[in-house]
Formats: structure tokens, sequence, C-alpha cells
């Protein structure tokens, strides 16, 4: 029988591993945790930052939409002041056009071949001066009740903002993360700024010197057929010459010439468009001084009170004849003109035109060459029975200086996040938190075995954020397309944009320090730490200056020379007096931090306390406005009453001019 015999080279070990596992397993743990906590605070920190990005770019693109709105509503009512006076144009036209087929039909009497020709066309031309008649004195009404509104409307706009903005940023905030603080001081002051940047930004013009240079901007806006509806022969006549030429002693051509003026009237003076006609009479241009840039808000939508507007048209067309004389002077030429057409049309008034002694109206002539026609023009003006405001208040930059090339509306926004709503580790029951688990788990673990208190800055996160609205016009994306020309920030081109900025230091340093007392003591704290480096060194050259001074006394009763003695006297005088000015210099470091943090948070205080106030301030004034009521009655009362009233204008007009064909071809 076989026996095993123990190898005696082995030797059997025994160890207990369970408990260095467990240590390695609870430093990975804590590790994972770590790594948890990291990773949470940076992704709040990234969430906050783009709330606060995304709070200020809203705010401010309702802001630059405000803006871009102004600047559409000021060109629609442009657009609309030349659109009545195109109507007027063409009212004019087709007056001067009926009294040129009457005239015609005149002529007709004499040349009975021609005559049943020019009975229809006067006929039929008379016909079309009535419908045009009856549609226009039917639309002005209309467009200028739009103007109006466009008016009232900018104004409802801009003071909505007012309130919008915030509100904006508010809701952008709460929506984006419920746990998010929209409340601190520093988001208060960034409104407050905002809102007082607004308010000063643009204003409402309504001064004579404002509607001047908005007339200015219409009638250089004109079409060509308003501003000018001047035909020379070889335009009436493919081929002809501008003049006929006849054996050199007789010149003969056709002239039409037509133009329509926007006048404004103010206690007797008036001024007119004179661009392309002659101004007399008194009567000077419309063209606003572009250098008289100052303006008045009113919460009128209506033209100044004290100024009529007036849209007056003029057509005429002449036979004009040049017959070389010879006179003792030698040859000349003696001009005849001969009227063949001639019209005028006016709204509003026709106050530009002034009686002489005898009683005669004396009028500001537009023609260069058409005078005698003009002046019959001027006694057959007709007006329009249609109501006119004239040029209504609108919106406009404030600052209209060259210096004012490039303004800028700025916003600033903090979001905050408390320190208990971080979903950091310290939030997990029996992990990391110091809180009983609701179902302790059967390891034994009771609390959080992990348990670690989280340490923020005034006990939680901040994130701010800054941007802009500026103007942005399109040259701006291609330079090369300017030309040499720059276009400066205006309320009448919708170019306004909205940019992140970065946030200037003072405010940084703001936002800092109004989040907490503590962040000040430790900034304090190390100004401390700079004066007390600073106290030692002096104190290293006290010593230093001190040992010089014995060393110099004891040089000086050596020295039996009085030259040399003298010397070394003065020397020695000049650092006693280095000693005593150092040893002056007394200062407790502890004293100066606590004064320099003191100084810093009541300078704090007080900056931020002022905006407040400001802020308090431009929303008295918003309610003052009634800018609520402006806005919520508004959409309500003044366009109900325009579109009832465009309804309306276009059924009597279409009724209207029915009945006159009808009646006017029965009486044929």
């Amino acid at each position: 029988m076989s026996r095993k015999i123990p190898n005696s080279n082995c030797v059997q070990q025994n160890g207990q591993a369970l408990p260095l596992g467990i240590a390695l397993l609870a430093g990975a743990l804590l590790f994972t945790l770590v790594l948890f906590n990291t990773g949470q605070t940076a992704s709040e920190k990234t969430q906050l930052a783009n709330t606060a990005d995304a709070a200020v770019f809203s705010g401010l693109v309702w802001q630059a939409r405000a803006l871009n709105f102004q600047a559409y509503t000021n060109r629609a009512m442009v657009a609309n002041q030349v659109s009545i006076g195109q109507m007027v144009s063409f009212a004019s036209w087709t007056k001067y056009a009926s009294i040129l087929v009457r005239n015609v039909d005149y002529v007709g009497d004499f040349v009975w071949l021609i005559k049943p020709f020019t009975q229809i066309a006067k006929q039929i031309m008379t016909q079309v001066d009535n419908v045009v008649v009856n549609i226009t004195e039917a639309l002005i009404p209309v467009v200028d009740e739009v103007i109006g509104v466009l008016s009232t409307t900018q104004q409802a706009v801009f003071l909505s903002s007012f309130a919008a903005t915030p509100q904006i940023v508010q809701k952008v905030i709460h929506r984006s993360d419920e746990r998010y603080e929209s409340d601190s001081a520093y988001l208060v002051i960034g409104l407050g700024e905002n809102a007082r940047a607004w308010n000063n930004f643009a204003t409402r013009y309504d001064t004579r010197d404002s509607f001047l240079r908005k007339a200015d901007l219409i009638n250089r806006s004109k079409d060509e057929f308003t501003a000018s509806r001047d035909i020379g022969q070889s335009q009436l006549l493919p081929g002809a010459p501008d003049k006929l030429e006849l054996s050199g002693i007789l010149r003969v051509w056709i002239k039409k010439e037509g133009r329509t003026n926007l006048i404004v009237d103010n206690g007797g003076d008036s001024y007119a468009d004179s661009e392309n006609g002659n101004q007399d009479q008194g009567s000077d241009s419309a063209n606003g001084d572009q250098n008289q840039r100052s303006g008045s808000e009113n919460s009128s939508g209506d033209s100044n009170d004290d100024e009529e507007w007036e849209w007056k048209g003029k057509d005429t067309l002449s036979l004009h004849i040049e017959e070389k004389k010879w006179t003792r002077r030698g040859p000349r030429w003696f001009h005849e003109e001969v009227p063949i057409g001639w019209g005028s049309r006016y709204v509003n008034g026709d106050f530009e035109c002034e009686e002489d002694e005898s009683g005669r109206e004396i009028c500001p002539k537009y023609m260069q060459e058409n005078r005698w026609a003009e002046s019959l023009a001027d006694i057959e003006h007709e007006e329009l029975d249609a109501e006119y405001n004239g040029i209504r208040a609108y919106y406009d930059l404030r600052d209209l200086s060259a210096e004012n090339k490039d303004p800028r509306l700025a916003l600033r926004v903090q979001v905050v996040l408390p320190q208990s709503e971080v979903k950091t580790a310290s939030h997990l029951d029996g992990v990391g938190s110091n809180s009983v688990p609701a179902e302790p788990s059967r390891t034994g673990i009771g609390q959080g075995v992990f348990g670690t208190q989280d340490r923020m800055a005034s006990d939680g996160m901040a994130a701010i954020a800054s941007g802009e609205v500026y103007f942005h016009p399109p040259d701006d994306y291609i330079p090369d397309n300017r030309n040499g020309r720059y276009e400066i920030a205006n309320l009448f081109n919708p170019y306004w944009e909205v940019r992140l900025t970065k946030t200037p230091v003072d405010r940084r340093f703001m936002a800092w320090g109004l989040r907490d007392e503590d962040l000040l003591a430790d900034s304090a704290s190390g100004v401390s730490e700079g004066i007390d480096r600073f106290m030692s060194e002096r104190q290293n050259e006290i010593e230093t200056l001190r040992r010089q001074r014995q060393a110099l006394e004891s040089q000086l009763s050596q020295t039996l020379d009085q030259t040399q003695r003298q010397l070394i006297q003065t020397q020695l005088d000049e650092l006693t007096n280095r000693i005593a000015q150092a040893e002056a210099l007394e200062f407790s470091t502890e004293l100066a931090g606590l004064d320099l943090r003191d100084a810093m948070q009541q300078g704090l205080e007080n900056m931020a306390q002022d905006q407040i106030n400001e802020y308090e301030q431009e929303l008295e004034n918003y309610l003052e406005q009634e800018s609520d009521a402006l806005v919520e009655d508004f959409e309500q009362e003044i366009v109900g009453a325009v579109t009832d009233q465009l309804e309306q204008a276009l059924e009597e007009a279409v009724e209207e001019a029915a009945e006159s064909a009808v009646t006017s071809f029965l009486g044929g």
C-alpha cells in the first residue's frame, strides 16, 4: 500500500483580500462621485450660460424688431403720402386732359369734319375725369386715416416694448429651467439700464422742423409722374427736333409741363418742393433744414395743429413760337405762348395763393416755360372734396447728430441657480447626502456613506450675458459695394440686428460684488496682504537707514577736519529726515482691509440703488402715458374703424362712378 509523503518544500500561506477589495471599491466609488459632481457642475454651468445668452438675445430681438417696425411704418407713411400725391397728380392730369379736349372741341366748331370725333372725345374724357375725381375723393381720406393709424401704431409698439422686454427675459429664464432665479440685483439693474436707454434711444417727432425734414424725404421719394410730367416736342412727336426752325427766323415747339408739390402753411408762410419748378411770391422749399434735428414727444398721431398741408398738382400744354425781328439794337427773338391745355387740382385748401390789391389771386409758379397756361390753370383750379391732415408724428432716433453714426442699445442679464438646486451627489439619498434614506439598504448603510458638503460662492451658481442692438446695413456685408458711402443709423431702413457681446470688466465686477459681501471681504483681505508686504519692506528699509546713520555718527566722531565733518553732518541730517518720514507712515492693515471692503460694498449698493430708482421712474412714466390701454385699445378701435371706413369709401366710390357714368351718357 502506497502512502503520500508531504513535500517539505511547500509552504502554506493564508491572507485576507476582502478588506483590501472593499477599500479599493470605496476609492473607486468616491472617484466616480467626484467625476459625477464635476460633470454635473460643468453641465449646469453650461446650461446656465446658454440660458443667460438666450434671455439677452430674445429680449434684444424684440427691441430690434420694434426698431425695424418703426422703420417699416416710417417708410409706409412716406409711401402713403406719395400715393396721395399720385392721386392728386392723376386728378390734375385728367382735369388738364378734359380741358385740352374741350379746347380741341372748340376748334371743331370751325372744322365740321372733326366735330363728331371731338364731341365723343369730350364726353369720354369728362366721364373719365368724373370717375377719377370720385375715386380720388373717396380714397384720400382712407389713405390719410391709414397714415394716422401707422403713426399711432408706432407709439403703441414703442411703448409696449418698454414692458415687453423684461417679460420676455423673465419667461425665457423660467421656461429654460424652473430652478433658475431671475430676481438678482444685477438683473434688475441691467433691465433698468436697458429701459432707460430704450426711452432715450428714439423719440416721437412732431415739431415743424421735423415735419419739414419728413416733407423733404417725401418730396425726394415721389415717383417720376408726380415729381415731373414734363414732355418735350421730341418725346411728343418721335423723330421731331425739340425746336423746329424755319428759315432761321422762326422757331416752333410744343411743351408739356406738369408737377405736384407737397406744401405746408404756417402763419401765412408757405413751403413747397421747388426741385423742379420756380417758387415765387415768397414761397420757399419744403426741404427741411437737415441741421435742425431736435424733436419732442407727443401722444397724438395727428399733424401739428398750427400747420396745414396741401397736395397741389398742375398740368399744362402750350405751343411756343419765337420770331426773329430786327430792331435798333439788332436782331432779337420775340416769344409768344399759345396755351393748348391746362388743369390744376389740390386737396385741403389752396393757401399758397395770395390775393393782390385788385383781388386777383397770385400763385407760385411751377412751370419753366408754360407760364400763360399755368396762369389759366390757377384760374380754373379745383379743390378735391377730401379730408387730408398732412404729415403725422413719427419716430426716429433721438440723437440725429453726425457724431451719432453708430448707436447701440445694450442689455445685460444674470441668471442664478441656488446651490440647493444643483444636482450633485450630495442630493442622492443614501449615497452622498446627510439624510437618512427612505428605505435603508440591507448592506447596513444608513446615512450617506460618502456624504459631502458642496461649497459654492454665495451659495449658488450665476451666469451673466451681454448683448446689443446695432445698425447693420447690407453694404456692411460687402464693403466694396459702398463706393465711398456709409449709411448712418436711422429709423427709415429696417437694418437693426442683434449680437452677443463681451461683458465689460466693470459690469463683471458689479455682478461679482453684488452676489455676496464675503467676496468683497476676500478681495479686501488680498489688499491687506499686499499692504502687509509693503509695510514689511518699509521696516527693512528703516533698519538699513538706521545702520547707515550709526556708521556716519561713528565716522563723524573720528573726523577732525571741519570741512569733512560738515559734509558728514549734512549726510547725517538727510538720513535722519528719511528715517523720520518712514517711521511716521503707520498703517493698520486690518483697518485698511475693512475700510476698503466697506467702501466697495457701499459703492456697489449706491450704484445699484441709483439704477433701481431710475428704473422705477421709467415705470412711473410708462404708467402715466397709459401705454397698456393704448396698446389694448389699438386693435379693437383703430384698426376696426379704418377697415369699416375703407369698405364704405370703396362702396361709395363705385356707386358714384356708376351713377355719374349713366347720367353722362344719358345726358349726351
